[in-house]
């Protein structure tokens, strides 16, 4: 359906000429907890403005595991890379939390961002935050433990959803963080005990974000804390 308001961060700092002239072109999708939208080598034909969907990219290790290399919610856009680098998907984007977004073809927006070159100027910071993440993650994936790895995405993934409880399986945790079941499992029942987290069949809820932002890695005040 057409958009005439959305409570993306990046589309709602535009000066209102500017998203008066997207408006006509975005269409609000409803996104399902693991959908894709583009897997690797994709073409990126749309960009996803996310509103309450959070959305994961996905790297595919040698072994055929994958790890999470970005996380983006309402503060951010999905494929936004190809507007100015006519590239493919480097990686898969995956649904981690199910919502809404305001979708645009990339051939719309590009074309925009030619006419309206102040577009391309507002939107770039994006690109710049998008590198800076994948950069720290590659730290924290080299360098952090699997637990505290596991408290800095919760918090990321509570803090884009805006919900108490997260819907998530181990099997979902464990490709997220590029391990094997077992270890999510073992690391869950320990966190439980500790007081950060409960859990039910799909379900997580972090009881104590203060012990839970202690127990995480320096990267969710890096770069992942978003209020």
């Amino acid at each position: 359906m057409p958009v005439s308001t959305t409570s993306n961060q990046l589309l709602r700092a535009l000066p209102r000429q500017l998203f008066d002239k997207l408006k006509g072109s975005l269409r609000t999708v409803s996104l399902t907890k693991d959908q894709f939208l583009f897997l690797q080598d994709d073409d990126l034909d749309y960009v996803y403005f996310s509103e309450t969907a959070v959305i994961s990219e996905l790297k595919t290790l040698d072994d055929g595991r994958t790890v999470e290399v970005a996380l983006e919610g309402n503060e951010a856009a999905v494929g936004l890379s190809a507007v100015f680098c006519h590239s493919k998907a480097a990686n898969c984007s995956q649904v981690a939390q199910a919502g809404s977004a305001v979708r645009i073809e990339r051939e719309v927006l590009e074309k925009m961002s030619r006419l309206h070159p102040e577009l391309s100027s507002l939107l770039l910071p994006d690109m710049d935050h998008y590198i800076r993440q994948i950069s720290q993650r590659a730290i924290c994936n080299m360098y952090h433990s699997v637990k505290e790895r596991f408290c800095t995405w919760l918090l990321m993934l509570q803090d884009r959803s805006g919900k108490k409880t997260l819907k998530l399986t181990h099997e979902q945790i464990a490709r997220t963080l590029g391990v094997y079941r077992p270890s999510v499992t073992c690391i869950a029942l320990e966190m439980r005990a500790d007081g950060l987290i409960d859990y039910s069949r799909g379900g997580i809820t972090i009881k104590d974000r203060k012990k839970m932002e202690e127990a995480a890695c320096p990267c969710y005040f890096e770069l992942g804390c978003v209020h």
